[in-house]
């Protein structure tokens, strides 16, 4: 990091080029370590990576924030979770600019990803309180994969520590004590987070999952109809959990949120796409074909279409014994 070769970039360029040359294999589906441990095994999520580079920015003067990014969606099945990721980007900076921290100029900023800046999109600036608190998210997601419970708490107990409001750590608690059977813990967790009124998109999956998993129907109805009614304009959100749905075999309920996501963006292509594929395996052909067709006249790239193309002939060629 402090070699000649270096020497003549700023600040925030040396760091940026020091991971561009000694960094290969951050990615989602990495564990969130520390900046120490990720240096030495060359690896880490988003999380981790963002760590390791405010470790280097200490080493300097260079200023640094952190970005919540739309990428596409990364969907995890770990035994009995199915996990979804958020991604997370450092932006580095000089502090030696006549600009304040919210006003600098684009070329003075350098994000810090391992996926092209063009294919994502800021969502939103978080804090340095949200960021950490996240991190200990992170860990707690990933020790509930472990099935490591007691240290799934302390991670969440940390997490919301930092920040009482965090509905990632609120989330995983709520289906850390659903997973114990504390179901009255379970659903006090669920409804505390709902209480907060703001982004409860998954919480109001994972409630009304939970009351169906405990048989009270007439509760389900009404949060199935809470979740048909929400209105959360980021139609990427609904085709998160729709997919999420699907993969669970919940073809039904999948329905309804693909819906919801073609509802918000009726030129997109996925929400068809996803309908297309639950109808038929529900065995509901027609209904497949005609969300396939839909699909197909939104796809915009040649990759999307022959892809398309390819599943609906395969849809077409097996009605007959689906």
């Amino acid at each position: 990091f402090h070699s000649n070769a270096l020497r003549g970039y700023t600040d925030s360029q040396r760091i940026f080029m020091y991971l561009k040359n000694h960094l290969q294999n951050f990615n989602f589906h990495s564990e969130t370590l520390n900046a120490s441990d990720s240096l030495a095994l060359n690896s880490g999520n988003c999380m981790s990576l963002a760590i390791l580079t405010k470790a280097l920015s200490q080493l300097t003067h260079a200023g640094i924030q952190y970005e919540l990014a739309r990428t596409p969606p990364v969907f995890q099945r770990e035994g009995n979770f199915e996990l979804s990721s958020q991604h997370i980007r450092t932006v580095v900076f000089n502090k030696n600019t006549n600009f304040t921290k919210q006003f600098i100029k684009p070329n003075n900023k350098i994000k810090i990803d391992y996926f092209s800046t063009a294919g994502s999109r800021t969502l939103r600036t978080v804090s340095k309180e949200e960021f950490y608190s996240l991190y200990y998210s992170n860990r707690a997601a990933e020790a509930m994969i472990r099935n490591d419970y007691n240290d799934a708490y302390w991670h969440i107990k940390e997490a919301l520590k930092i920040k009482r409001d965090n509905l990632i750590a609120i989330n995983i608690l709520g289906v850390l004590y659903q997973q114990l059977n504390q179901l009255d813990y379970a659903e006090r967790a669920y409804r505390y987070g709902l209480a907060f009124g703001f982004d409860q998109l998954e919480l109001l999956n994972n409630y009304h999952n939970f009351l169906v998993h405990t048989n009270r129907q007439d509760e389900a109805l009404l949060i199935a109809q809470e979740l048909t009614n929400y209105n959360d304009p980021d139609p990427f959100k609904w085709l998160d959990l729709a997919d999420q749905e699907f993969k669970k075999g919940n073809y039904r309920k999948s329905i309804k949120l693909y819906e919801k996501a073609a509802e918000k963006a009726d030129y997109l292509h996925q929400p068809y796409a996803g309908i297309a594929k639950a109808n038929f395996m529900l065995g509901r052909n027609e209904l497949a074909f005609k969300s396939m067709e839909m699909a197909l006249a939104n796809a915009h790239t040649q990759q999307a279409t022959s892809i398309y193309q390819a599943k609906f002939e395969y849809m077409k060629s097996h009605a007959k014994t689906n």
